[in-house]
């Protein structure tokens, strides 16, 4: 069986390297095509593996988001050029509207039969604010064998849009919930102790819909009560859109805000975990974010964008993990802070089955897909 990965952020993610090295290791033939719009991106999170190849390609112009047929149609023949499609049993697009659109017009060129996940790129970008991809997008979606999310948040809202509706009596059936994993680091150093303090901590990058600027706030007014006045937040991260803003704001809030920048090394992160009292990123959106199961293996409660990423995953009722909040409230992150400090005990982890987010085991969840599939 051999396989072609279609990914456009495949430089951009460790989500797709992951699962990717876990396919090698199980002996599925895979052929990584990945489209890039930096010339600096080529080659990044490339590995050697025995039976992966990376095909990596500077063809991506940034107005290219505004032309997405004409950017499916560049993409698609350069992909031809590249690789001989003839080869291949399955193609596994990592979104709907970007990869599904060449796994599209692969199979109806050589009858290749392909697989798509949805993204939360796909939701708030294409199916919100381009109405001239929907056509592109339910063509996608009739002829994909498997429809996969990421989370449950995302595939509620997925049932909602306006663009799936004539369809989705025809496609439901396709719809397959595959959480991602995170790295066997954390698997390996689960920890149930139940944690204390006044730290908040956040880890991620400094885009707007990360949402700091918001946590900031909320934490500066969670400190006017005098019984919370020493409530701080530690961050670990930086980057993207709103670098210079987050970073504005965090300097103006410096006698309560650590910025401790990126930080690589797991066990570095783990210890700084555990030192804290609970984990906060309000993300706008989420497609699933990794870094609140890592958050919870160390039994950090959690604080979550309200139907996004990780919401509707655990029982909010029976030991639950944390809180989900209207991302854009600064009143609701505020109270989650207060809830969550003033009931540590009740907070734990212990619903949680970390084997889900195990790689190993979703590997061969795929592979047993691509088999049904093929087969």
């Amino acid at each position: 069986m051999k396989v072609l990965q279609i990914c456009n952020d495949f430089a951009g993610s460790k989500v797709h390297v992951s699962l990717v090295r876990k396919l090698d290791e199980k002996g599925v033939e895979q052929v990584v095509y990945c489209p890039v719009r930096d010339q600096k991106l080529i080659g990044v999170n490339r590995f050697e593996g025995t039976h992966v190849e990376f095909i990596y390609s500077y063809i991506i112009k940034s107005w290219y988001k505004f032309l997405y047929h004409y950017k499916r149609r560049v993409l698609y023949k350069d992909m031809k050029a590249r690789v001989d499609l003839s080869e291949f049993d399955l193609i596994h697009a990592a979104t709907l509207f970007s990869d599904g659109g060449l796994a599209y017009k692969a199979y109806r060129e050589y009858g290749i039969p392909y697989i798509v996940a949805v993204r939360n790129t796909d939701i708030n970008t294409f199916s919100k604010t381009q109405p001239q991809t929907w056509n592109a997008g339910r063509e996608i979606l009739l002829h994909a064998k498997n429809i996969i999310f990421l989370s449950k948040a995302l595939k509620k809202e997925f049932e909602q849009l306006y663009f799936t509706r004539s369809i989705l009596e025809c496609i439901r059936y396709k719809f397959v919930f595959q959480p991602n994993g995170i790295d066997d680091y954390w698997l390996s150093h689960l920890d149930t102790t139940i944690r204390s303090g006044r730290g908040v901590l956040y880890v991620g990058d400094f885009s707007r819909n990360k949402n700091v600027s918001r946590l900031i706030e909320a934490i500066r007014r969670v400190r006017f009560n005098p019984a919370f006045k020493d409530v701080y937040l530690t961050i670990i991260g930086g980057g993207e859109d709103h670098r210079n803003k987050t970073l504005n704001v965090i300097n103006r809030n410096s006698d309560f805000v650590r910025n401790l920048g990126r930080i690589h090394d797991k066990s570095i992160i783990r210890s700084i975990m555990r030192h804290h009292a609970l984990f906060a990123m309000p993300s706008i959106y989420e497609t699933f974010g990794l870094v609140y199961i890592e958050a919870l293996s160390q039994n950090l409660p959690i604080i979550y964008g309200k139907g996004q990423g990780v919401d509707q995953l655990f029982s909010e009722k029976e030991s639950p993990v944390g809180i989900g909040v209207n991302a854009k409230s600064i009143e609701e992150i505020e109270q989650a802070i207060y809830t969550i400090l003033n009931n540590q005990s009740i907070y734990s982890n212990k619903q949680v089955d970390f084997t889900l987010f195990d790689w190993n085991w979703i590997a061969e969840k795929y592979i047993n897909g691509y088999k049904s599939i093929v087969q």
